[in-house]
């Protein structure tokens, strides 16, 4: 590098400095933007091991060329910094370490499984290292998801993601605490360093490639111009390729480096010389958008090192706002070995905080550590759980069947990272917690909760919370579940202890295993090997930190328990000096406490708005000092308080900041100085680190700190004063201390961190290497001058051979305890809290002797009671009563205790024999099984109790995949039958408005040709039965291909203004029609026009629209603009009528009087009536309106984009704008020859709103599809006719009898019990149990009427009203002849049968069968009802489809059978259709050689 680029660079790089506070940041265009900085100085070094390290870093790197990179994406919605972090950094990441094919949706990951939580109290950072991602396969696609929906982050309804499984594959995806590199891009030594990073990882040969990294920049007002020809240029083959020219002037989107290129020139001053070293006119970053392949290179741009920042000013010059990148760090084959499985239901969810907890003590009523469920911290409603009252929206949210599902949740966590801080071969007690908020309202349940653990079985051994359904308590309270997960077994030395330079520990509790032997270990490294007799190891004189001992069992080894050097009292203080530095605490606040107290001293050296400010940010927690010396401190901006004038530079204060539910007081030497009390918030933490900011000198930390604490408590003002003054010695804290710095330096890994005194190990690391220790500028703090100690008494019977592990409590000065207890062999035994076992019954004598820090001992004693060990038991009990073949069942003991040994003999079963306490086990055929359990206790007695476990054969569960879901007609469709439990047979069928199809086999290919929104329903069945399950909506066939188009966000600002009014003054015929697809529907919204009072087509939140012209308004019915789904609109206006189109049909006819008003604008979306969601193909005619009589001209107008040619003609017909809007940027283009420019005005970034229009053009009229209920049905809607005869006595004139319908098996043991008119619910036909006189109990009740079809395919569809629709156990039926089958007969004797989904489910039951010929069949519903239940049906309808075969099935698959397992032995390598080996492949289609064979 040139002298003259080095001082251009260093001088330019002096900017942010001075400017990264005032950097501006658009958060309604890109919403998940993080302000935080979390420098890593590691990333400026590269790792000198490996081949690749030590060779020349080349001139050129483009990662986005490897097989790991991702496909390009065209971002949903403003989902920028996902795109950018999840779709492709996470994606690149990930890939790259495990030298996987980014190509293949199992290996790149979805931006909307994290976007959508955006604004839910959880964020990409918190997913990535706490929740995992799941691959786009699983998802359902690379951003939105084909199956949980494609809402936005500020919906209150969006899907969520449910199934244990695809949880669990999330776990294994993840990151560790996204960083940033600490030398900006305007430095030498930043760019060398992202150099490093993107050519190999800084040498990191665990990668396959480099790695890529992340920024954030001003797309609004940004420019790309072309590269310049110069002989280098046209050599590299970039000449005329796009580069950035400017930003814009404030960072609203989100974009991704992946490569470098040292070798291109340009020539940005302009002076007509390429490449000028000292204007920084050579090389480029390599840049990857998220706006589509159609922009910039194939979706990429070169920025050159010059532009390496994130805005340009107004008067377009580069303001120097260097980019300091963000990175991802793979957590390298992460594993997760303990997990929590849950599901449940609630009907209101952003009232839901999903904890865990564990405890060491099994006894214990609260988690000793807990953790919070990013994902489930308030979310929901778009709005950080603050919408008051809660949405009634349930668990699961809106799916892209466009339906709320509130079906139960099951999902899982991890709870590894929770585990990790317990030893896991002991038993540990479990908590799973849900909080409330005091203002819910919401219902809910927990039908099933489970611990698993994955440590020694890859299957999971699985232990539940509960045995029953517990109901989730609202209004504030809490409901907790609990169990204790028994220990691996593998036990670990006890009472280990260093002092007098001597590591010693007690030999381990009774296991299964025998002990061998023990490991001394220090930083990773194997210090000694010891026999099983020795118990002490000596420690060099110099020793610090940490040493661990595990115990040995042949090839086992237990956890390593570590003690730490013990760390003088010192006669003198010493305090933390930081120079513009930033400190982390890691993980103090992975819990979430409801109470909690924050203290520390403070020397300022310098005060300024902003500065020593630490935590997560408001909206979750903050503090941080002022220029005029005020603390500030709260939950937000508006939860927050000020103590005026505390700090001042050069002078100590010590701060105490408490926290007591919603209560939050400061303290300032002692003394109150501020409170405030929140109706919003209540409790810190559940946010992981607390981090002292060190980002940039307005916000981090430029003074002396002393004496952090942290605590689990809310510290009485009595407590702060008595000791504020004071140090603590080590000996004894009090439990409640989460953390505790008083100044020591602890090294680990090359690294001085602040060390935590506590034994949580929460050592403090530091952003930069600018502190010191400093005891010059430190404040005297004294010890307590009062000792005292006392032994706590345990809170559980104490018997012969179990252990039990006592506690202390005492004074802030003691250094050190020694313990004796006879009776368990211990004498002068120096711990904090010994673990002992007694041998003997009897009251047995404990003494504690503490040292304080002058030296003197003070001691305690205590008597404790040992009763004698019971004999042991050996009764056990089962996870499930029935178990399924194939299911997993847990068999646990009813009493597990402490130095028990346990040996299972499991006949038939997946494992057959184990010695751990509790075992989960399938069984692979149906029958009766003998369990055997065999306890022996420390003493040797034994005891032995056997089982019979019956399994039983299981129906398939129903489940399937569509790939891709939305397709052109004649493009290839795959249906996967993904059912549970062993589909022998798969059988589908797609039902559209138009046409049906049916085909069969587990996995089919076909080609649809007839475009539709189809259900698809699968029925799967083997020996055991059948069962069926239907996605609405699963698969959208399309005439032609929409392209893109427009989306209006941010909602509220965006719009396009027509540049001339399309509609003439005084034209009395019109039309306006368009494609469109709300994401939501406010009070009003989707103007189109001017105003109401001249002109303006509008929708209201009921879905209906209005047609204002001068004030008043012809309106369409309710429920006319539908949500979340793209439909066609046509409005005609003809001499005061007005008729609403949707999807070609007439849904609506109105008027209103007036003639046309002169207007002076017209705009698609007003600030009265913003536009809400995504527009395309929209069109206004003036002096044309659609004929009502004959449609034939709008349908052949909304099944595909207008031709040029087809435009010139429809010009001749009135067509005045035309916007097709298949564009990438700018203003929208008109394609008439009107040149009608819609000015787009208050929009975001480009690439939030040009995006697919998927979806658009999936309409048919070609016919296929007719009602033939009135042909073939009597009596099907209400109000339904009567017989003139009552049903029922109970009421007098309500209850009527059916006309035309057949019942059967009607209970009549009072009154008459089954299907009936009920006049009071508008003549519904209705079924009720329970209530209004009816008996509680109907079984096999049949309603039905028989009637004779032709061959055909059919649907025969029930229809909920306004009134109850509980149809638990009732179902729709066809079956051949006079009479429906009973239930248990319902497979072998009908044609056709789906069970009925309740109306919270479905507005609509259907059922579909196919007749091959002419039949007579009973067509109607089977009802078995018991309890208070009621079922009532608005009307019935019947529709005759063309059967259409499912063209292309199992298209071009060699249909050659295999028959045997031999031939498959014989094959070279079978792989499954995903490119998987399989060794052992079961019925399928599987890929041998070059070809594909079914089996």
């Amino acid at each position: 590098m040139t002298p003259y680029l080095k001082q251009w660079l260093l001088a330019s790089a002096l900017l942010p400095t001075a400017l990264c506070a005032q950097v501006a940041v658009d958060r309604s265009k890109y919403p998940d933007y993080s302000d935080k900085v979390n420098p890593d100085p590691s990333l400026m070094h590269v790792k000198r091991s490996g081949t690749r390290a030590t060779t020349t870093r080349p001139d050129h790197v483009n990662n986005a060329d490897t097989k790991y990179f991702p496909p390009v994406i065209y971002q949903a919605g403003g989902s920028c910094g996902s795109a950018s972090r999840i779709c492709y950094m996470f994606s690149h990441e990930l890939n790259s370490f495990r030298d996987l094919d980014g190509k293949n949706a199992k290996n790149y990951y979805p931006s909307h499984f994290v976007w959508l939580l955006t604004n839910g109290n959880s964020g990409k950072d918190a997913f990535v290292q706490f929740v995992g991602v799941p691959s786009a396969e699983t998802y359902g696609g690379q951003t939105y998801s084909k199956i949980f929906g494609s809402q936005d982050t500020s919906s209150d309804c969006f899907g969520w993601m449910t199934g244990y499984k695809k949880w669990y594959e999330a776990m294994f995806n993840r990151m560790l605490k996204p960083v940033h590199f600490t030398e900006n891009l305007g430095t030498e030594e930043g760019r060398e360093a992202l150099k490093n990073w993107l050519w190999n990882h800084n040498g990191d040969t665990d990668f396959h490639s480099g790695g890529i990294a992340g920024i954030g920049c001003a797309s609004k007002g940004l420019e790309n111009t072309t590269i310049g020809k110069t002989p280098t240029n046209d050599e590299l083959g970039v000449t005329g390729k796009y580069y950035l020219k400017k930003w814009g002037t404030t960072t609203d989107h989100a974009m991704t480096i992946v490569g470098y290129d040292d070798r291109i020139e340009f020539d940005i001053n302009g002076n007509g010389i390429y490449g000028e070293a000292s204007a920084d006119e050579r090389g480029a970053w390599i840049l990857v958008n998220s706006w589509g392949k159609e922009w910039g290179n194939d979706g990429f741009v070169y920025v050159p090192y010059a532009y390496a920042g994130a805005t340009f000013n107004a008067n377009g010059n580069f303001t120097g706002n260097w980019w300091t990148p963000e990175v991802y760090r793979v957590r390298k084959n992460y594993r997760p070995l303990r997990t929590i499985k849950v599901n449940m239901d609630y009907n209101r969810r952003s009232e839901l905080y999903l904890m865990a907890g564990v405890s060491s003590d099994v006894n214990a009523t609260s988690p000793e550590k807990s953790q919070a469920f990013d994902h489930f911290k308030y979310a929901g409603d778009g709005n950080y759980g603050n919408t008051d009252p809660a949405p009634e929206v349930p668990m699961l949210g809106r799916w892209a069947d466009n339906k709320l599902h509130s079906e139960p949740m099951e999902f899982g966590y991890d709870l590894t990272d929770l585990s990790a801080e317990f030893d896991q071969n002991e038993d540990l007690k479990y908590f799973f917690i849900i909080k409330t908020k005091s203002s819910a309202i919401g219902e809910g349940h927990i039908y099933n909760a489970s611990i698993i653990d994955y440590a020694n079985d890859p299957e999971g051994l699985e232990i539940p919370l509960n045995a029953q359904t517990v109901n989730v308590l609202s209004q504030g309270d809490q409901t907790v579940l609990s169990v204790v997960v028994p220990g691996r077994g593998i036990k670990a030395p006890l009472n280990v202890n260093i002092a007098n330079n001597r590591l010693s520990w007690s030999a381990p509790k009774l296991s299964n295993y025998t002990l061998t032997g023990y490991k001394v270990v220090k930083n990773g490294t194997t210090l000694a090997t010891l026999d099983k007799a020795t118990t002490h190891y000596d420690l060099p004189t110099d020793a610090t930190g940490n040493y661990g001992v595990m115990a040995v069992y042949g090839d086992k080894e237990s956890s390593l328990i570590t003690a730490s050097v013990p760390v003088p009292s010192l006669d003198y203080n010493q305090c933390i000096k930081m120079e513009h530095n930033g400190l982390t605490l890691p993980n103090v606040f992975t819990s979430k406490y409801d109470k909690a107290t924050i203290e520390f001293w403070i020397r300022p050296q310098s005060l300024a708005n902003w500065n020593q400010s630490a935590g997560p940010g408001w909206g979750t927690f903050m503090f941080h000092a002022n220029a005029n010396g005020t603390f500030t401190a709260g939950w937000d901006t508006s939860n927050r308080l000020n103590a005026t004038g505390v700090l001042t530079v050069g002078r100590w204060t010590h701060i105490a900041l408490v926290v007591d539910g919603s209560k939050m007081t400061a303290y300032v030497n002692g003394s109150q100085k501020g409170t405030v009390t929140s109706k919003s918030y209540s409790g810190i933490g559940g946010f992981g680190d607390l981090v002292f900011s060190g980002n940039g000198t307005q916000n981090d930390q430029h003074a002396f700190y002393d004496e952090i604490r942290i605590w689990k408590k809310a510290r009485t003002a009595a407590e702060i004063k008595a000791d504020y003054k004071q140090q603590y010695a080590t000996g004894l804290l009090p439990s409640q201390l989460i953390a505790y710095y008083r100044g020591d330096l602890i090294e680990q890994d090359g690294n001085r961190l602040l060390r935590d005194l506590t034994s949580n190990g929460h050592h403090g690391t530091f952003a930069n290497a600018n502190f010191s220790l400093n005891s010059g500028y430190a404040q005297t703090l004294k010890y307590a001058t009062t000792t005292q100690v006392a032994i706590e008494q345990p809170s559980i019977p104490i018997t012969t051979g179990q252990s039990v592990t006592l506690q202390a409590t005492g004074s802030t000065n003691i250094q050190s305890l020694r313990w004796t207890a006879e009776g368990a062999d211990v004498k002068d035994l120096v711990c904090t809290a010994p673990t002992l076992t007694f041998n003997q019954a009897g009251e047995q004598q404990v003494k504690v002797v503490a040292t304080d820090v002058t030296g003197a001992e003070t001691e305690a004693t205590i008597t404790l009671n040992v009763t004698a060990a019971t004999a042991p038991s050996a009764e056990f009990k089962s996870s499930k009563t029935n178990v399924p073949t194939g299911d997993r069942v847990t068999f646990m003991p009813t009493q597990m205790k402490d130095g028990y040994r346990y040996h299972w003999t499991l006949q038939g079963a997946s494992t057959t024999s184990s010695d751990q306490p509790c075992v989960t086990v399938s069984y692979a055929e149906s029958g009766s099984y003998q369990v055997q359990l065999t306890v022996t206790n420390a003493e040797g007695q034994k005891a032995t109790t056997t089982q019979t476990v019956n399994v039983t054969p299981v129906a398939p569960q129903a489940a399937f995949d569509i790939e891709p879901a939305v397709v052109m007609k004649g493009d290839e469709v795959f249906l996967t039958d993904q059912s549970l439990y062993g589909a022998d047979h798969s059988r589908w069928t797609l039902v559209s408005p138009q046409t049906a199809m049916q085909g069969e086999g587990a996995r089919i290919s076909f080609r649809p040709s007839v475009p539709g929104i189809y259900d698809v329903t699968l029925r799967a069945s083997n020996t055991a039965g059948s069962s069926e399950t239907t996605q609405s909506h699963a698969l959208v066939v399309c005439n032609a291909d929409s392209k893109s188009g427009l989306s209006f966000m941010p909602t509220g600002s965006a719009r396009v203004n027509l540049t001339s009014v399309p509609l003439t003054t005084g034209q009395d015929i019109f039309t306006i029609e368009y494609w469109m697809k709300p994401n939501s529907l406010p009070a009003v919204c989707n103007g189109i026009g001017e105003s109401t009072s001249t002109f303006q087509l509008q929708t209201v939140s009921t879905g209906q629209m209005r047609l204002y012209i001068n004030g008043k308004y012809a309106k369409s019915a309710n429920g006319y603009v539908v949500p979340n789904e793209w439909h066609h609109y046509a409005v005609t206006y003809y001499m005061g009528y007005v008729c609403f189109y949707r999807d070609g049909i007439q849904i609506s006819r109105s008027s209103v009087n007036g003639t046309f008003p002169s207007l002076s604008s017209f705009s698609l979306g007003s600030t009265d009536a913003p536009m809400c969601g995504t527009i395309d193909e929209f069109r206004v005619w003036n002096g044309f309106a659609y004929n009502e009589y004959d449609l034939k001209p709008m349908h052949d107008n909304s099944i595909a984009p207008l031709s040029a040619e087809d435009v010139k003609s429809a010009e001749t017909a009135g067509l005045k704008v035309y916007y097709q809007f298949n564009q990438n940027g700018g203003n929208v283009e008109d394609l008439t020859s009107n040149h009608n420019t819609g000015l787009r005005v208050g929009f975001g970034p480009d690439g939030d709103a040009w995006g697919e229009s998927k979806g658009v053009f999936a309409l048919n009229f070609d016919g296929g599809a007719t009602d033939v209920t009135a042909e073939h049905l009597s009596n099907t809607r209400a109000p339904f006719e009567t017989t003139g005869k009552e049903f029922s006595e109970a009421y007098s004139g309500r209850f009527m009898t059916l006309k035309a319908w057949q019942l059967e098996n009607i209970n009549a043991e009072k009154y008459n019990t089954g299907a009936h008119i009920d006049t009071q619910r508008d003549k519904c036909f209705t079924i009720t149990t329970g209530n209004d006189g009816f008996e509680s109990l109907l079984e096999n009740h049949k309603v039905y009427q028989t009637i004779t079809l032709p061959a055909g395919a059919y649907v025969f569809a029930a229809n909920y009203g306004n009134y109850e629709g509980q149809a638990d156990n009732c179902y729709l039926v066809a079956a051949e002849g006079t009479t429906l089958p009973d239930t248990k007969a319902l497979d072998a004797s009908s044609i056709a049968y789906k069970a009925m989904a309740s109306k919270g489910e479905v507005s609509q039951n259907h059922l579909f069968f196919i007749l091959s010929e002419p039949t007579t069949l009973s067509l109607g519903l089977l009802a078995n009802m018991s309890g208070q239940q009621c079922l009532s049906i608005q009307s019935f309808t019947l529709t005759h489809y063309q059967l259409s075969p499912m063209d292309g099935l199992t298209s071009g698959i060699n249909t050659a059978p295999i028959d045997t397992p031999a031939s498959l032995n014989a094959a070279p390598a079978i792989y499954d259709l995903s490119g998987r080996r399989v060794s052992i492949p079961g019925k399928g289609i599987y890929i041998i050689g070059t070809k594909k064979v079914i089996r």
